[in-house]
């Protein structure tokens, strides 16, 4: 924007106005021809064509040339200022959108680092379930181990006495309580889940 010839470069309808009187230019000068007495069937050679209508020709493309560059040279600054508005604004604009485009990805991302801490905080809670799943499951472990000491093949006379499955089942459930408070304890102590 700072060079004024690349700016009237730019100048479209200047240059399409240029375009449009010489062809309507030159659309004159070949009416003139064919007015100047000879047929437009007629064949014109181009040796025998009159010296007359090239002074002529070379006359209005000299006055032409003239006319568009005085017009050119007071309308050049207007033009040129024109352009330069035209330009700002689209400017403006662009640079409006760019902003919006901008502040858009940024909230696009805030939202996927949000969605993605969710998604942490989610996945820390199903490994604290399964942390307290698999403690649970120790401690049912240990019923099944006293089970199987009960389901063997061979004489103890613990087996003879009737209450003795109650105290069996007692002690073990209390050790199984223990274990598992003893578990749930040493995950709060090291802060592995928020009991």
């Amino acid at each position: 924007m700072d060079d004024d010839g690349d700016m009237a470069e730019m100048y479209l309808t200047e240059k399409k106005s240029r375009m449009e009187s010489s062809c309507y230019g030159d659309q004159s000068v070949m009416g003139f021809r064919s007015n100047d007495g000879l047929s437009a069937s007629a064949p014109v050679s181009p040796v025998s064509s009159p010296p007359d209508s090239r002074r002529l020709e070379k006359s209005l493309s000299i006055a032409r040339s003239r006319l568009d560059s005085m017009r050119s040279s007071e309308s050049a600054t207007d033009s040129i200022e024109e352009l330069e508005m035209l330009l700002e604004a689209y400017f403006v604009v662009i640079d409006s959108t760019l902003n919006k485009l901008t502040s858009l990805k940024e909230y696009i991302d805030d939202t996927e680092d949000f969605i993605n801490i969710q998604l942490d905080n989610v996945r820390n809670q199903l490994i604290q379930f399964e942390l307290l799943l698999t403690t649970a499951t120790f401690v049912v472990a240990i019923f099944g181990v006293v089970a199987g000491i009960f389901g063997m093949n061979f004489d103890i006379p613990l087996f003879d006495d009737a209450g003795a499955f109650k105290w069996v089942l007692l002690i073990t459930g209390i050790c199984g309580i223990t274990i598992f408070s003893a578990f749930v304890w040493f995950f709060k102590y090291r802060r592995l889940m928020p009991l």
